[in-house]
């Protein structure tokens, strides 16, 4: 289990730098093994890591030529396969994560029908600015989402938010009667006021602090 955040601000300032340290502390017993941190522009993004694969070199954010950069949380099970499509690349680690990275230079967004595994990812283009959010088909991998008047946020656990006081912990009721049923929520809802999810299967690509796709 690894956790990931990121803030973006709507501005085009760079996030503050306590935010962001106070959003990665709140998920930290995610990962014991390390974290990473990426800041470019309007971005800001930590993954907080548990090493599994490639434990010495396999730290995050991870790097492509071109300068895009990824965190994720989860596993790619077909990362073998991936890496030797690719006889071309010079692989700079033996992560599972990085495979995606060069992927999505190649073939654009349609790189996620090729992965299989539980994930949620968090790819950076610095070229367009644009930050791609996706997660797994299965919806194994959770990604929280926000949006307050400076920034958009997003983190494995919805308590990274209130940690870094982009919004305080409200219960919206509609989503609790349908936890309390069902002892769970469907959709993008959250027993969470202010607090949304990426769907099962769902990518978002985000710029300036706003969804355009």
């Amino acid at each position: 289990m690894c956790g990931i955040v990121g803030l973006m601000s709507l501005d085009g300032s760079a996030p503050p730098a306590d935010l962001i340290d106070r959003m990665a502390e709140a998920i930290a017993h995610r990962g014991p093994d390390g974290r990473g941190d990426y800041r470019q522009g309007d971005l800001a993004m930590a993954q907080m890591r548990l090493a599994i694969i490639d434990l010495k070199t396999g730290d995050q954010p991870l790097y492509e030529p071109g300068g895009a950069a990824l965190v994720a949380n989860g596993e790619i099970y077909n990362y073998v396969e991936l890496r030797e499509d690719m006889p071309d690349t010079a692989f700079a680690t033996a992560s599972d994560c990085e495979p995606p990275l060069h992927l999505f230079r190649r073939e654009g967004m349609a790189f996620l029908d090729r992965l299989r595994g539980m994930y949620t990812i968090a790819l950076h283009d610095p070229v367009d600015g644009r930050l791609l959010l996706a997660r797994d088909p299965f919806g194994i991998k959770p990604l929280y989402l926000t949006r307050t008047e400076r920034f958009f946020a997003f983190a494995s656990e919805p308590r990274a938010f209130f940690a870094a006081g982009l919004l305080a912990p409200k219960i919206a009721p509609v989503p609790l009667g349908e936890m309390l049923q069902l002892q769970f929520t469907t959709g993008e809802e959250t027993p969470f006021a202010g607090v949304s999810r990426l769907r099962p299967g769902e990518a978002l690509i985000v710029s300036q602090g706003r969804v355009v796709e």
